[in-house]
């Protein structure tokens, strides 16, 4: 029998290799991204894919669009009936893979924009650009978004970019909250201050005058007040800061995008719910991430977004095109906590503030993140700068954290998941955050005429005192119950050992 040609074994193999690649399901290679056009303006949106003998077919709102098979779908000019997800399958023989839907939002021409001018008694002037629902009703109330833009900006620049300016390619994007499908589901008054000709930063007269454009508006149109948002971008951001403890109890929340904190206080701040967001690539990340950073150390718990890229602008607008935003901004009540995904609550300890003596604390809670994979959850004691991994991730526990003692120890506990960005990647985290206040025994016994005094301090009740009379053996048994210090224990001229402990 003759042996086996090696060099045919080696054909076959590298046959059979071949025909595995071919007889692979497809998949996508591209990722697109949320995008925002204006009305009459034309999109669109690509995908390639490996794999032999595709097919494709695109979807509006998880619908098939009729004849749209193409690797490329062109939307144009864009009408308001074109706002929606949109999705592409791609299919062979061996398999289906469809994307990740990202928005199209379709928003209005810059000739829908109202342009007006807020004049206090001191003849200081701010100029301003706002846009009214639809069909406006002054019987029924509407939310109010006020955003902030950075520099460069000022009216002048803001009218041409309105209708274009070269500086702001993608200004689309923030207009989201006006666009055609938001009037529709929820429409909101959108507010835009921005600085007279020559002026290039935010100082406190102009916020100032933007507190008191706001009263304005208020008094003018029908708004709810239990439904007022501000954000901004880049220097922005401080503004938006600011403003917010200019009015504590007035904003429902606020967005940060990509910028850093103002001169207010931390703590004037802390209680409005936030959503930041920054690109890794942008120069002013590290600014972004001190700004989340000494929110979740005061006890806040702003979700924050870091893209992998984007670039300065393209993280801030990447952030107002994105739904899960949009939609979890737009949900926030004045004076509530938020309860609205992504969330991350602690539930066992349920009460934010906890007193204790042990060295060590237990946490557990929930994660969730609007149906996307939390993909871990740490915990971090930031007073003695400990880190963790928690075991689970929806459902998550935490044990045996070591505390400082005689320190109060703020524990914040943080789950990650998508930053709902296909094309820019990264991730979110969230949290919540709990103050744990150790106060450890401290225990003294001293005679005092025929009896002994046991007195303590710290820790938390109710205590049982315990009497042995032999160490070695720990015959330990109850003496006391529910005892409060100072105490007096009768000596009755036997040897005798107590202690001290939790009930």
């Amino acid at each position: 029998m003759k042996a086996t040609n090696p060099a045919f074994l080696l054909g076959l193999l590298l046959a059979a290799t071949s025909v595995a690649a071919i007889a692979a399901a497809p998949q996508i290679t591209n990722q697109r991204q949320h995008v925002a056009v204006d009305l009459g303006q034309t999109n669109t949106f690509r995908v390639t894919a490996r794999g032999e003998a595709l097919s494709y077919q695109w979807r509006l709102d998880d619908h098939d669009l009729s004849f749209q098979t193409n690797q490329t779908l062109t939307i144009g000019p864009a009408q308001a009936t074109d706002e929606g997800d949109y999705s592409v399958e791609v299919r062979n023989a061996e398999g289906t893979v469809v994307s990740t839907p990202v928005r199209l939002w379709v928003v209005p021409p810059a000739t829908d924009f109202i342009k007006g001018n807020y004049t206090n008694s001191m003849g200081e002037r701010l100029p301003y650009f706002y846009h009214l629902p639809a069909d406006y009703d002054a019987g029924r109330s509407y939310p109010l978004f006020c955003l902030f833009h950075g520099t460069p900006g000022h009216e002048g620049m803001i009218t041409n970019a309105l209708s274009g300016y070269t500086g702001y390619a993608n200004m689309p994007a923030l207009k989201t909250m006006a666009s055609y499908r938001q009037q529709s589901r929820d429409p909101v008054v959108l507010f835009w201050p921005t600085r007279r000709t020559g002026d290039d930063s935010w100082n406190d007269a102009y916020l100032r005058l933007v507190s008191s454009t706001l009263d304005e508006l208020l008094s003018e149109f029908n708004v709810d007040t239990n439904r007022i948002y501000v954000a901004g971008g880049s220097e922005g951001v401080h503004a938006a800061w600011d403003i917010i403890a200019m009015r504590p109890g007035f904003f429902a929340c606020a967005g940060f995008a990509a910028g850093w904190q103002g001169n207010a206080r931390m703590t004037s701040v802390k209680d409005v719910p936030s959503w930041v967001w920054c690109a890794a690539d942008d120069s002013l990340v590290a600014d972004t991430r001190t700004l989340v950073r000494s929110l979740r150390t005061v006890g806040a718990n702003p979700i924050y977004t870091e893209y992998q890229t984007g670039g300065h602008l393209g993280g801030i607008f990447m952030g107002l095109l994105t739904p899960a935003m949009v939609d979890w901004l737009l949900a926030q009540r004045r004076g509530e906590p938020s309860s609205t995904e992504p969330l991350l609550s602690i539930t066992d300890p349920s009460d934010s503030v906890i007193t204790t003596g042990a060295p060590r604390f237990d946490v557990a809670g929930f994660a969730e993140a609007l149906g996307q994979n939390v993909t871990q959850v740490t915990w971090e004691n930031t007073t003695s700068h400990g880190t963790g991994l928690a075991v689970g991730t929806n459902l998550w526990s935490a044990t045996g954290i070591p505390l400082v003692a005689d320190k109060t120890n703020v524990i914040i506990v943080t789950a990650t998941t998508t930053s709902w960005a296909p094309a820019f990647g990264g991730n979110t985290t969230f949290n919540d955050t709990l103050t744990v206040v150790h106060l450890p025994m401290k225990a003294t016994l001293m005679l005092q005429g025929p009896d002994a005094l046991v007195n303590w301090t710290g820790g938390m009740g109710p205590y049982c005192i315990q009497r042995a009379t032999d160490l070695g053996q720990g015959d330990w048994t109850d003496f006391l119950i529910n005892a409060v210090p100072p105490l007096t224990l009768p000596l009755d001229g036997t040897k005798g050992f107590y202690r001290i402990v939790g009930q």
